[in-house]
């Protein structure tokens, strides 16, 4: 599993402890593989959560699977031409060629805050439109 998780970019709690020191000295967060899939997107997301947000749970992971599929299709490339918003989560202010990894990320830490959870975003998004 560890190997497998490895090579598509699924953080392990202890290998994430690890690097994380090393990416305070390097700089160095992330290294993904050279052709990222929406599938690989939804693996990495579903391994973050169960890490991450283990509260969270199968509901929250499928809504937002529908969330992220209406704001992006799931799309690490995906641009927002009327706005700042770029990737998979469409956050604010995402350089253009961010990591999809690190996209996740803080497309989930943004909804933790403002949300606290991806049922309550996706319900948002069913009313505005927009998270």
């Amino acid at each position: 599993m560890l190997a497998f998780a490895s090579m598509i970019g699924i953080p392990i709690k202890g290998y994430v402890k690890n690097i994380q020191q090393d990416a305070i000295t390097l700089q160095i967060v992330y290294v993904t593989p050279k052709y990222w899939t929406k599938y690989m997107s939804k693996v990495y997301t579903r391994g973050y959560m169960a890490i991450e947000y283990p509260q969270w749970g199968r509901a929250e992971y499928r809504s937002l699977l529908k969330l992220w599929g209406k704001e992006s299709a799931w799309n690490h490339e995906a641009d927002n031409p009327d706005s700042s918003a770029y990737g998979v989560a469409q956050v604010l202010n995402t350089k253009h060629g961010t990591p999809a990894p690190l996209q996740i990320e803080r497309g989930l830490v943004y909804i933790q805050h403002r949300y606290s959870k991806p049922s309550i975003a996706w319900s948002h998004w069913r009313k505005h439109g927009w998270y």
